[in-house]
């Protein structure tokens, strides 16, 4: 359990997490905090706008929104938590040489 505290994936996923609860709780109806913690969603919103306003698919808007969320800020992590393993280990290897 300690080994996972100190990842910036587990983090990152916490942190998205609590930032889509707080939107789904009702807190951001305007989605600004969803869209300006992912630039991801910024990339993709003139897509998304049609998704939420088109009647037939306005119910997956907020999974999707929230999907996107979420995967953004885990596979930022677990490459945040890649390079700084690659770095330990560069260092270890040029410490034995």
């Amino acid at each position: 359990m300690i080994l996972i505290m100190k990842r910036f994936a587990f983090w990152f996923c916490l942190l998205s997490l609590l930032i889509c609860f707080f939107n789904f709780s009702g807190n951001d109806d305007k989605n600004l905090l969803i869209f300006l913690t992912n630039p991801i969603n910024l990339l993709l919103v003139e897509w998304l706008t049609d998704i939420n306003t088109n009647p037939d698919t306005s119910k997956f808007f907020q999974p999707l929104i929230y999907l996107f969320h979420l995967l953004f800020w885990i596979v930022l992590g677990f490459v945040i938590d890649l390079l700084i393993k690659s770095i330990k280990k560069h260092k270890r290897d040029l410490r034995s040489k």
